[in-house]
């Protein structure tokens, strides 16, 4: 294993791991170690897919970066040992910053995100993506996610990861409550801390549930099944 200044945020050193190549050459290897460093504190199978696992194929095809079983390797020759040690360890630092995305306000990676956890725990045939409900001016009113409930009343869902979609949705559940739309109603937050407390005064008097960010995976789950009948384990 290979001693270099690349560490991850926590100060852990990268372990960079040398061995012969099958082809010829030699391989670096994390042998794993970057993805199950994210693991402690995000859902690997999530990272990999939508907005960041597109990031993610673009840093592999830009860096030369493989599969190697669970993690990443790189081929190199022994004349270019010290390049491709510091290519690999950047390699890895830029996998590892795709992590920031969940952190930040990047929309797309919040409902990527949003809707891998809604598909998780509801069929599909049960979802609507931007419904319009049966109210005048529908196109102007879209709801994110309108899921089937158990008593005939449907669930609006909301992603609300800034304060502008905090405000819009509370434009949206006031304008459906003026039209004696019959539903329930959960929000979730990218980060509740962040909205500010006026807006998200206005928004708890006409919303339903809310959720106050997606790490609140058992809270999600809990007040989604008590509403929709989700799929099977």
């Amino acid at each position: 294993m290979l001693r270099t200044h690349f560490a991850f945020p926590d100060g852990d050193r990268f372990p960079i791991h040398l061995s012969e190549a099958v082809a010829g050459g030699l391989r670096l290897s994390d042998r794993g170690h970057t993805l199950m460093h994210i693991s402690y504190e995000h859902d690997v199978d999530a990272f990999l897919d939508g907005t960041r696992g597109m990031l993610l194929e673009r840093i592999m095809g830009e860096s030369g970066l493989q599969w190697d079983g669970g993690g990443f390797c790189l081929d190199t020759s022994a004349e270019r040992l010290p390049e491709a040690v510091f290519n690999f360890g950047q390699a890895l630092t830029r996998v590892y910053d795709l992590t920031l995305l969940s952190r930040s306000n990047v929309g797309s990676t919040f409902y990527d995100d949003l809707a891998d956890l809604i598909t998780s725990l509801v069929d599909a045939a049960k979802i609507q993506h931007d419904y319009l409900p049966e109210v005048p001016n529908a196109l102007a009113y879209p709801v994110d996610y309108r899921i089937e409930g158990k008593n005939d009343t449907p669930l609006f869902l909301y992603g609300v990861p800034n304060r502008d979609k905090a405000r819009l949705t509370t434009i949206m559940l006031s304008y459906f409550h003026r039209h004696d739309l019959r539903f329930e109603s959960i929000l979730v937050f990218e980060n509740q801390a962040e909205i500010p407390r006026m807006d998200l005064a206005r928004l708890s008097d006409v919303g339903g549930d809310m959720i106050s960010s997606l790490e609140s995976r058992e809270d999600f789950n809990r007040k989604v099944t008590q509403r929709v009948a989700v799929s099977a384990p």
